[in-house]
């Protein structure tokens, strides 16, 4: 079983396990009219479909985050093996950077699969290839903003859970707008005016929780961006201070 598909059986009970409680909560809580009606508005009581997707999209959309953000979490062990020198004034020679690239190479055949080192091991062949320091850093610019992005690409899913969660949110006003439209006929009578009300208060509950959620779910997403851009930029920086601004070549 990959990730994702663990991650949508997960979204789906607890979007499950969340109304199952909501429903007991009525229950118990059927005299408190301010507190049943706290939970009629997170999907409690009446036609629950549309808050169970919009838990289940929030909760799947968390997770995946959660599993991105980890993996960013674990590449910052690779500041810590101690591949470039970071004493001050220390300069590097070419059998140096040769030496570097050999360790990057130890290192992932003992399995440590680390960008930092992946990042090294291609700076210093780019700078076997043509001993050049331009070209290097541009090699680097390239692998780092292309691994970049490829790492931005994987919040693709997180990108459509919370548009899909502010959209289920409106597609849940609509069936409760067009459900008390079709109640009109009953307003003038005892029982028809309560259910009424009732769809027209669902049809804006699921609007204010769909957002709601949805901006929890945006704010956590864009501190991941704000976590990946400042590793990506702590990499480039890590390379460029400690080995290929170190780089010097003793003139014959």
């Amino acid at each position: 079983m990959n990730t994702r598909t663990l991650q949508l059986i997960i979204s789906i009970g607890v979007a499950l396990t969340s109304w199952i409680i909501l429903i007991i909560m009525a229950d118990l809580f059927s005299g408190f009219p301010a507190v049943s009606r706290l939970i009629a508005l997170l999907g409690g009581t009446g036609n629950p479909f549309i808050h169970l997707l919009i838990y289940g999209a929030f909760v799947y959309g968390l997770l995946e985050l959660r599993n991105n953000h980890k993996y960013v979490k674990k590449q910052y062990e690779g500041f810590h093996l101690n591949l470039l020198p970071v004493e001050d004034q220390l300069v590097i020679s070419p059998q140096d950077v040769a030496k570097i690239k050999l360790s990057a190479i130890d290192l992932e055949k003992r399995g440590f699969q680390f960008l930092v080192a992946n990042f090294i091991k291609k700076a210093c062949t780019q700078y076997r290839n043509d001993q050049s320091i331009s070209d290097t850093l541009q090699v680097l610019d390239a692998q780092v903003d292309n691994n970049k992005n490829e790492r931005e690409g994987n919040l693709e899913l997180v990108r459509y859970m919370i548009n899909a969660i502010v959209s289920l949110g409106f597609i849940g006003t609509l069936i409760g707008l067009s459900t008390a439209i079709g109640l009109s006929h009953l307003a003038q009578t005892d029982e028809g005016m309560p259910e009424i009300t009732r769809h027209l208060n669902m049809a804006f509950d699921t609007t204010l929780v769909a957002l709601l959620l949805g901006l929890v779910l945006n704010f956590f997403y864009h501190r991941y961006l704000e976590d990946l851009d400042t590793f990506y930029s702590r990499a480039k920086s890590y390379i460029i201070d400690n080995l290929i601004s170190r780089i010097y070549v003793v003139n014959a």
